[in-house]
């Protein structure tokens, strides 16, 4: 009896003297550790349920294949959140409600996380179910600074050769927004291809500056443009309506060197030209020289039927002459 007493004692004295696992006043567990310094601390690997080896100190919680890692260790240099089965299936996050779990972000084994969905079809897929927005939302700099820290999407191709520059940028410009293309083999980053202004609306292409509600620096090409005007030239046919004499029209000409209400070719090359304007201005042009051509006929006209008069009284006169030719041819007979 006093051996299994002493064998006994001498048991619980080393499994207390060895134990790392205490229960100090203050409240703190320790588990691997006789000096915990939070609620609970596992000093060596801990697993709830299962069991994972990789080198370090983790805690894993495990039931039936789903596993719950916290893995600070040399295989990922820092400390790393494990969430999702050893299998490689899905994660899901949910919220707990009172009628039961709602998924809201799953991570498939494809890599393709869904936001509002069970089935992303991407890389990231955000979808609102049945009704509501959905809505990505990138936001830089909310103390409203102005440091330059701007929301940008940025998007690469072939190692970064190509891509896309999107959102705001210093690049851009203050307070624009806009895309730009990335070509490293073609002169790298181009951030003039097409930026809104968000202070007054204007969009450019190919230009970070836009004075109009659309600035293009280059050229266009389209099988259509419609352009709404306000007028036309329609009063050029007003009976009130000074036409010019075409001997005033090439005065001005000889002394400006250009139609009149015509701006001449190097204040076109200097200011442009506005395309509605110069469209009425030559209509306007256009319409005067109907009218100079319809004046013009007429007094063609005017002149085509005076010289069929006078070509009746050359007939007529030709005729009298030879009834008086007759009649002297006579008279000259008589007299012989």
């Amino acid at each position: 009896m006093k051996r299994v007493l002493l064998l006994a004692l001498f048991l619980f004295s080393f499994f207390i003297l060895n134990s790392q696992n205490t229960f100090p006043d203050n409240g703190n567990v320790g588990i691997g550790t006789i000096n915990p310094t939070a609620k609970l601390e596992i000093a060596k690997t801990g697993t709830i349920g299962g069991e994972w080896n990789p080198s370090g100190s983790y805690l894993t919680v495990t039931d039936g294949g789903n596993s719950l890692i916290m893995d600070p260790n040399e295989i990922y240099g820092n400390t790393v959140l494990h969430i999702g089965t050893q299998t490689g299936d899905i994660v899901k996050f949910r919220n707990l409600t009172d009628t039961g779990a709602i998924d809201r972000v799953i991570i498939k084994n494809n890599g393709n996380v869904g936001i509002g969905t069970l089935s992303p079809l991407s890389k990231l897929h955000i979808s609102s179910a049945t009704n509501g927005d959905a809505v990505l939302r990138i936001e830089a700099d909310t103390d409203n600074n102005n440091e330059n820290d701007n929301p940008l999407i940025q998007m690469r191709q072939d190692g970064d050769i190509i891509g896309v520059n999107m959102g705001f940028s210093e690049n851009f410009g203050e307070n624009i927004f806009g895309i730009g293309i990335r070509n490293t083999n073609q002169g790298g980053d181009q951030w003039d291809t097409f930026t809104i202004s968000t202070g007054n609306g204007n969009i450019g292409i190919g230009t970070t500056t836009p004075d109009s509600k659309l600035t293009v620096a280059g050229k266009i090409h389209s099988q259509e443009v419609k352009v709404t005007v306000n007028a036309g030239a329609d009063f050029v046919f007003d009976k009130d309506y000074n036409l010019l004499k075409l001997e005033e029209v090439e005065k001005f000409i000889q002394e400006n060197g250009h139609l009149s209400e015509i701006p001449s070719a190097s204040e076109m090359q200097e200011n442009g030209i506005h395309l509605s304007e110069m469209n009425i201005k030559l209509l306007q042009k256009i319409e005067e020289l109907t009218l100079y051509t319809i004046k013009q006929e007429k007094e063609l006209n005017k002149q085509g039927n005076s010289i069929k008069n006078q070509e009746s009284e050359i007939i007529e006169l030709k005729n009298i002459l030879k009834e008086q030719q007759k009649l002297i041819s006579q008279l000259l007979n008589n007299k012989k």
